[in-house]
């Protein structure tokens, strides 16, 4: 056979064409038909891609002198290719009917009606699970009659499992697995028997060509298989309805069985390979290839890369995309923002060129959609649900509790665990659904939804929407503040919130079931540190009400204000908390003829405490005192917003060191709190930290390491280690611990709060200026001043930044920092800091306070050292 015969039989016996390899390699048609007939031969370059792309030696494509041998007669060369012979009959044949003809011996049976795909890609891992089940070696007695290997792959509509069928099937032809090859279209019962009666003709040594009762020439195909001495690999295709299949299938014989199914459970006939989507990289080059864009700038390869995530690495999707932008000559990014626009109708083009799997994404599906609705219309509506939920994790909880909410047919289905069971089972048939028993999830692809939603009206879509915005309102938990029971509820729930968050908008939903799913979702954010995306869900909660406003949404108005503003305290962004409490209060004051005892005296607690950690003591007390005359004039029984009120009131005046006024209202909080919502509870553990900070600040340490310890136990139990609440507990007990000079431990805790800061909340919080001021004094008490200086620094301007000129956590720094510069001898500096931290105390504390005390008499001393310094010199 001579060198260039060699390179065209590689191709013919992948049924190739010249076209394919051409693209693949990049060369012109031209070129490639030069090294087909002789008249060239490629560079070196091109010999290591067409061995690369063949999978072949540079002497089986003969692109070498040094050939392997060949018989005179130009035999094929030896297993495992089981190449044909090189004659003109037999290329003419290849040539024209390349998937019916065997390679190799007359008696070789190829009926495979599918070319290879020149564009597949990927898959290896389940090609390699292939050949390895199908291969693995029979350890049974080997008197014994063979049995047959029976695989299936399973699947979505358009997830790949013929074209892996395909692609296995001439990898296996080309390694000489099988000798006979054989396809059966399985789509329904005729078609079987329609492939099984022409097999009677192809079938090398069938005796029973000529029998015309057609169940007894199946019977009589099935034996044949059964006791065929060559190896044989038998695909079945298609095969959804799996109640008659069994019948047609060997049970035994030297071959193996492939069946493809979109249904998700096989029964007993085998274990289902299930075929996921796509890998992003995988998908990537899938799209390049189908594109015919193998070489490409790196920006259009990032672009194809979005494609690929857009349509969910789905296989037929990205054969569609691949389809157009060859055919319109399109860019990537063109394509991406076509597909923003115009989804359903680019999930339903079907190229002019795509013969191998004519039917679209949008149309496969939609045929499945038209069984389901005859079949089971319960399961039509239950998948049209889906198709508006967050497609990953869907709570099978959400759509039985939510029975209220759904149609008729669907609410009586999902009542009653069978029929519940009876809609699953039609949709996992399709694979349209996957089920996660163990954790009672549901999860559909994206694009089955696009798919869903585009059958149905505007106004379908939007009614869907609304039943699910008040399915999943009665979901989620009411009260997750300090609620870690409920937390595990509420996360389950967070995929299908933001799901909704976005057709909320796109549909203009202002619904009061719609703001309290948000009010809620964000309370429960905050509670896990959660800032940035729970403000996102205030303000949508707020937007709401503010579009709902009257009479009956003023307080549920309020309440959102009082949470938004509640998240930015804890963030340190007191500028924009107070706005939000002082409209909160003046809608009670001046727009609710009756306000509720709690929700105002809450609003005026917020506000109280906001202006406390502000340093402004006189703004504070009167709204602290006016809440606890509203609650016990009108309420007058001890209930947990009554600890609010008193924990509040004591805070204000353990900041201005009126210890012996804060701590009986502390005592009190807590004995309300440990009695009414248990020793453990986290809102317990806020009283006993604050109780041990005013311990910590008389010197009783022994007294507030109890309490810090048990606290800390509590939020490291309920919140996690890495909590925010967490690094407040740490941080009290890095004060405690430097107080008693015990400053290894001390460091410790502190790393440990600033690395939660770094993790939680932004560089600049209030809280990390507390944590990095603390770390300073060790260092400062060990020697370490280049680090000391540094870390005062960075707290005094955190400080600066987000606290009033005039706050006393400032001055809390100022003197730390100048006690800091006296111990080193930079005086001058040092009586600078001090006249500003004075400045500050005897503003907020008065003169009387001992922080205001304790700064004037250091301030003195530093003063008259300096004098003393100038009267030296």
């Amino acid at each position: 056979m001579s060198r260039n015969e060699r390179l065209r039989r590689q191709r013919v016996l992948r049924n190739w064409r010249q076209q394919d390899v051409a693209d693949q390699i990049g060369v012109s048609i031209v070129t490639y038909q030069r090294w087909e007939r002789g008249n060239q031969q490629p560079s070196a370059y091109y010999r290591i891609k067409l061995c690369s792309l063949f999978d072949a030696s540079p002497q089986e494509l003969g692109l070498v002198e040094d050939a392997l041998p060949t018989t005179p007669e130009d035999s094929p060369t030896p297993a495992p290719e089981a190449a044909p012979a090189s004659t003109p009959e037999r290329n003419e044949r290849l040539t024209a009917t390349p998937s019916a003809v065997a390679p190799g011996e007359e008696s070789m049976l190829w009926t495979v009606p599918y070319t290879r795909n020149p564009y597949f890609t990927g898959r290896e891992e389940i090609l390699a699970q292939l050949e390895q089940q199908f291969t693995v070696s029979n350890e049974t007695d080997p008197h014994q009659p063979t049995m047959t290997q029976l695989l299936a792959l399973t699947g979505l509509g358009g997830i790949g499992k013929t074209q892996i069928a395909v692609e296995y099937a001439y990898r296996a032809r080309i390694k000489g697995l099988y000798t006979h090859t054989i396809w059966i279209n399985a789509a329904s019962e005729e078609s079987i028997l329609t492939d099984f009666i022409s097999l009677a003709t192809q079938l090398p040594s069938f005796k029973a060509r000529n029998e015309t009762d057609q169940r007894q020439l199946v019977a009589e195909i099935i034996r044949w298989f059964e006791y065929c001495e060559q190896p044989w690999l038998l695909i079945v295709d298609n095969v959804d309805d799996l109640s008659f299949i069994y019948d047609y299938l060997p049970r035994r014989g030297n071959g193996n069985i492939l069946l493809t199914t979109r249904a998700s459970a096989v029964g007993s006939l085998t274990i289902p390979i299930t075929l996921e989507t796509m890998s992003v990289e995988e998908g990537t080059r899938f799209l390049l290839r189908r594109a015919r864009r193998p070489h490409t700038l790196p920006e259009e390869v990032a672009e194809a890369e979005k494609i690929v995530v857009a349509l969910g690495q789905f296989p037929l999707a990205l054969d569609q995309a691949g389809a157009y932008i060859e055919e319109t000559a399109s860019r990537f990014c063109d394509y991406r923002l076509l597909y923003e626009q115009h989804r359903h109708a680019l999930l339903s083009r079907r190229g002019w060129q795509s013969m191998r799997y004519p039917e679209s994404v949008a149309t496969t599906w939609s045929l499945s959609f038209q069984r389901i609705e005859q079949v089971n219309p319960a399961a039509a509506e239950l998948l049209n649900l889906c198709a508006f939920l967050s497609p990953d994790d869907i709570p099978e909880e959400l759509l039985i509790n939510g029975a209220s909410q759904w149609p008729p047919a669907l609410q009586k289905a999902v009542s009653d665990l069978f029929t519940f069971n009876q809609m699953l089972e039609e949709l996992l048939s399709f694979s349209l659904v996957k089920r996660l028993a163990e954790h009672r999830l549901l999860s559909l692809h994206r694009l089955v939804q696009v798919v869903v939603r585009a059958r149905l009206s505007q106004q379908e879509q939007r009614l869907w929407t609304e039943r699910i915005v008040r399915a999943v309102w009665l979901a989620f938990p009411d009260d997750p503040k300090d609620n870690v029971a409920v937390w595990r509820k509420c996360q389950r729930n967070m995929a299908q919130v933001q799901a909704l968050d976005t057709l909320v908008q796109q549909y203009q939903l202002f619904l009061p079931e719609a703001a309290e799913m948000f009010d809620r979702t964000a309370t429960y954010l905050g509670e896990r540190a959660m800032y940035r995306q729970a403000e996102t869900f205030n303000k949508r909660a707020i937007h709401i009400w503010e579009q709902l406003a009257g009479p009956d949404h003023y307080l549920k108005l309020v309440a959102s204000l009082n949470g938004l503003s509640q998240l930015y305290y804890e963030q340190g962004k007191y500028a924009e908390a107070e706005p939000l409490r002082q409209r909160a209060l003046h809608i009670l004051e001046q727009q609710v003829t009756t306000p509720q005892p709690s929700l105002l005296t809450i609003t005026l607690h917020g506000l109280g405490f906001l202006y406390s950690e502000q340093g402004r003591y006189a703004e504070a007390e009167p709204l602290y005192q006016r809440a606890l005359q509203i609650w016990e004039k009108q309420v007058g029984s001890e209930q947990p917003p009554l600890a609010y009120l008193l924990h509040g009131l004591g805070f204000l005046y353990a900041e201005q060191g009126r210890f012996t006024e804060a701590e009986p209202l502390y005592l009190r909080a807590l004995r309300i709190r440990e009695q009414l919502l248990g020793p453990e509870h986290l809102r317990t553990a806020y009283t006993l930290n604050a109780l041990a900070l005013l311990y910590t600040q008389q010197g009783r340490y022994s007294e507030a390491e109890s309490l810090y310890q048990r606290a800390l136990r509590i939020r490291e139990q309920q919140l996690g280690p890495e909590h925010m609440k967490t690094g407040i507990i740490l941080n009290g007990l890095g004060l405690l611990y430097y107080k008693q000079g015990k400053y290894v431990e001390a460091e410790l805790f502190y790393q440990r709060a600033l690395h939660i800061w770094e993790q939680q909340v932004q560089s600049a919080h209030p809280q990390v200026a507390i944590t990095l001021n603390g770390l300073a004094n060790i260092y400062h008490t060990q020697g370490k001043d280049a680090e000391a200086e540094r870390l005062y620094q960075r707290a005094l301007q955190i400080h600066e930044s987000y606290l009033t000129p005039q706050h006393y956590k400032t001055a809390c720094v100022l003197y730390d920092f100048a006690r800091f510069q006296q111990d080193r001898g930079c005086l001058a500096e040092a009586e600078l800091l001090y006249q500003q931290a004075l400045e500050i105390q005897q503003h907020v504390f008065g003169p009387d306070h001992p922080a205001t005390i304790a700064t004037s008499q250091r301030l003195h001393a530093t003063e008259t050292a300096l004098d003393q310094n100038k009267e030296t010199l």
